[in-house]
């Protein structure tokens, strides 16, 4: 037992003895040399982002005002600039995308007429484009024109729209029956000049053409914009362009 004890105590001061011992060899060596291990990806220095201003595109021309001729509709921008211009003989597939663009809203589709006088119309509300379908000169000759315009407001959806001579609904009609006297006249509904009520009509930006097909026997056309007050001393209450042969 006592062999035991001895052999046990030389162990631990033998134990003792190599940690003190490596401690010694440790502080006369310096520094440990470190374990050397396989590099893993060098993360480079990255610099601080720096703040970039947001450029956005620029915003398409906005359409302001809509102006109506006997011959043509113009889109314009705040600043007076032509943006697109279509005349009354291209087909309604091209103009219905650029108004409802510059309208901000797509129409209110309607299907009218009868055999002989079929058309589709177009609504944004107080203006109306109608779409004619029907043969004019021959079987095989467009609508001539092609489309019509009907218009009861001076603004609509915000866009301005009046006549190239800078008439809207709304303005005085006795004052542009005296700018027009020998285009003005009073009809009544059943159209009879003496009958009630009364209804004055002006017309304007006459326009001469010819014929839709070169073999027509039809005269010269005159195109024109039709102003109505339904109370010839009150405002213009709506306009239609373009008139075929009114007033010319």
């Amino acid at each position: 037992m006592a062999d035991h004890g001895v052999s046990g105590v030389g162990a631990v001061l033998s134990a003792l003895l190599l940690a003190f011992g490596a401690v010694l060899l440790t502080g006369c060596s310096g520094p440990a040399v470190p374990i050397p291990r396989t590099p893993g990806p060098t993360a480079m220095p990255t610099a601080a982002p720096t703040p970039t201003q947001s450029v956005s595109p620029p915003d398409p021309a906005e359409v302001t005002d809509i102006f109506l001729s006997a011959t043509s509709i113009e889109l314009r921008d705040a600043s007076g600039n032509a943006l697109s211009t279509f005349d009354y003989f291209q087909p309604a597939s091209e103009l219905v995308p650029a108004l409802s663009l510059a309208l901000g809203s797509a129409p209110i589709f309607d299907t009218l007429g009868d055999e002989r006088h079929p058309k589709i119309t177009y609504s944004w509300g107080d203006f109306v484009v109608q779409d004619w379908d029907r043969d004019w000169d021959s079987p095989n000759a467009p609508r001539c024109p092609n489309t019509t315009f009907a218009v009861s407001a001076e603004t609509v959806n915000g866009v301005h729209i009046g006549t190239v001579d800078g008439i809207a609904v709304g303005d005085n009609a006795a004052e542009l029956e005296a700018q027009y006297p020998d285009s003005s006249w009073n009809i009544s509904s059943l159209g009879q000049p003496t009958d009630d009520p009364l209804q004055l009509r002006i017309v304007v930006g006459h326009v001469s053409l010819p014929p839709c097909t070169p073999s027509s026997d039809r005269q010269d056309r005159t195109l024109s914009v039709v102003l109505i007050a339904d109370d010839p001393l009150g405002p213009i209450t709506h306009f239609y362009v373009p008139s075929v042969d009114s007033g010319a």
